[in-house]
């Protein structure tokens, strides 16, 4: 033949027996697969040499892979060194199977002499028993928590330790063992705990502070009450000329030293974050009337004008704090006219925005007085400060008025913005928000009280009092109204006379012996006189501690009027009880 066959080809026509003449016979044949052989070494070879390379590659890839895996596992082991929380890992039986570096300085104790040991070995509570039962080690899948445990160390320190465990599961869901963290927070629990102490002591401290001023309240208003209504009395008898200055001295006076102490309190309770504002209807219409009666005189008697510019769009009525407003109104426009002595005193109200449901109010006061220096224009808004060191000898005041509207306005959501310049007058203006009222027609009558003060004829009021002073007062009042009464000087006598007579109301004092105002009250309402379920029970009182209004009516009583009181207010407040239009 003429080619040359592939080794393989002639190995296998040798050993089939097939002859050179045989051969010449089948050679178109024999070429065919000789080429198949040889296109078959060719390709071999070829996936070979391919093998061979990639076998280097995958060599080099393995190569690169172990080499990036102990970088990652020394970087992990560094980081996992580094840690300052113990990382454990812990099998079915609660048995270390793992715990970083941390273990050591938590415990002290080498991490390779703990492995495979039981983790309540190491971890015991304060009185060093085994903490066995922190793990349920029946129920795996229960073991998924974080707990605050204060455990005693091998060296017999106390630890307080956040312990949390998750429990590890197979694809399948089994769990097949646990992972977790231990932290030291001992430092952060004392801190805690300290903060709790501290807590605790200021809560105590505070309520030692309001009960010294609701008692001192009460001590200094219930003399208060006296001089305030003597000197009314006073003034209502027709006194000699020359008496007349001597005792408005007096009722000023007297009234001035209420306005400190209502100050005082006013501010402990903002202070105390227990002031709750109201959310009534009322008409801003009736404020400013009050206001321009009380400011206008005040304002005459200093020889300037006090004027109230309103928006002709103002809405008779609006929901809000009508308290809290007239508060803040009355104390800027007081200061105003006080530090004014020449010029004019302007109260400015404009509706800013209306919306579907509310009104935003601008109020701007405005005075040509003293005004303020730049440098001090922040410290008139702190407590028991003056612009001037000399400004409380000259003008009076505690100091607090501009305090107390300051955080009654950050209450109600605003602010009080001053602008000022010395010698020239100040402006003070803040923005507030009201919910518009269903209220649309205001009736004047609802506030204001037609007729002299003889208006009482036929109404039986009982009142519970036990100072004489008070007393004396309360009966001449009520005598000049016509008003026809009885005196109860406790609780229990309180109690009999509501049980035995009928009343059309009932003014009562809270201290008092025998029985107090409180339990007087609540057992004046379980009486089985059907009148007194309903009858208005009024707190006269000189207490205005700031969870008084709550505890009055806690203990059955409609409101609170407190003392001491101006009598024409009083005289008024008792006409709208009376005619059902009031409410404390």
């Amino acid at each position: 033949m003429s080619i040359k066959l592939h080794r393989l080809l002639k190995r296998q026509l040798k050993k089939g027996g097939v002859d050179e003449q045989t051969q010449l016979l089948i050679a178109p044949l024999l070429d065919q697969v000789n080429e198949a052989y040889m296109s078959f070494d060719s390709d071999l070879y070829h996936i070979e040499t391919v093998l061979e390379k990639s076998s280097q590659e995958l060599y080099h890839a393995n190569i690169q892979l172990q080499s990036n895996v102990e970088t990652i596992s020394s970087q992990l082991t560094k980081i996992a060194g580094n840690i300052r929380e113990v990382i454990f890992e812990m099998d079915l039986n609660g048995n270390w199977s793992y715990l970083n570096p941390a273990w050591e300085t938590l415990t002290g104790l080498n991490v390779q002499e703990n492995i495979g040991k039981p983790y309540y070995i190491f971890m015991k509570d304060e009185k060093g028993k085994p903490l066995q039962n922190l793990i349920d080690l029946d129920n795996p899948n229960a073991n998924t928590f974080s707990k605050s445990i204060k455990c005693l160390t091998t060296v017999g320190e106390k630890k307080w330790l956040d312990f949390s465990i998750k429990v590890i599961k197979t694809d399948k869901g089994i769990a097949e063992g646990y992972i977790g963290t231990i932290v030291d927070i001992t430092n952060l629990k004392k801190t805690e705990l300290a903060l709790i102490k501290a807590k605790i002591k200021e809560t105590k401290a505070n309520k030692a502070k309001d009960e010294f001023l609701s008692t001192m309240s009460h001590e200094i208003r219930t003399p208060l009450n006296a001089v305030i209504g003597i000197s009314h009395l006073l003034l209502l008898e027709n006194p000699k000329i020359e008496q007349l200055e001597n005792l408005n001295a007096l009722k000023y006076s007297s009234e001035h030293l209420l306005d400190l102490v209502n100050d005082i309190l006013d501010f402990n309770k903002i202070a105390s974050g227990l002031l709750e504002l109201e959310k009534t209807d009322f008409s801003l219409e009736h404020i400013l009337n009050g206001l321009h009666s009380i400011f206008h005189h005040k304002a005459k008697e200093k020889n300037i004008m006090f004027i109230i510019k309103k928006d002709t769009s103002l809405p008779q009525m609006l929901i809000g704090d009508s308290t809290r407003v007239s508060q803040i109104l009355t104390n800027l426009i007081s200061n105003a006219i006080k530090f004014t002595e020449e010029g004019k005193v302007i109260l400015d109200i404009e509706v800013a925005e209306e919306t579907k449901d509310s009104y935003q109010l601008d109020f701007m006061i405005k005075d040509t007085g003293i005004g303020i220096p730049e440098d001090k224009k922040d410290k008139v808004f702190q407590s028991f400060a003056q612009a001037n060191s000399d400004t409380t000898r000259k003008y009076g005041g505690s100091g607090l008025g501009l305090a107390i509207c300051t955080r009654l306005l950050e209450i109600m959501g605003s602010t009080l913005n001053l602008e000022s310049v010395e010698d020239k007058g100040s402006e003070f203006c803040f923005s507030l928000n009201f919910k518009k009222s269903e209220i649309t027609n205001f009736h004047e009558s609802t506030y204001k009280i037609d007729g002299k003060l003889d208006d009482l004829k036929g109404v039986k009021i009982l009142v519970a009092e036990d100072n004489k002073l008070n007393i004396m007062v309360i009966e001449k009042f009520l005598t000049q109204w016509k008003a026809d009464y009885d005196i109860a000087e406790n609780g229990l006598i309180a109690l009999d006379k509501a049980i035995s007579n009928d009343y059309d109301m009932i003014l009562m004092d809270l201290q008092m012996p025998v029985m107090n105002g409180f339990d007087a009250a609540k057992a004046i309402r379980k009486s089985n006189n059907p009148l007194n379920k309903i009858i208005p029970i009024y707190a006269l009182s000189a207490s205005t501690g700031v969870n008084i209004k709550s505890k009055i009516k806690d203990f059955g009583m409609n409101g609170l009027i407190c003392k001491p009181f101006n009598p024409t207010e009083l005289y008024r407040t008792i006409t709208k009880i009376l005619r059902k239009e009031f409410v404390a």
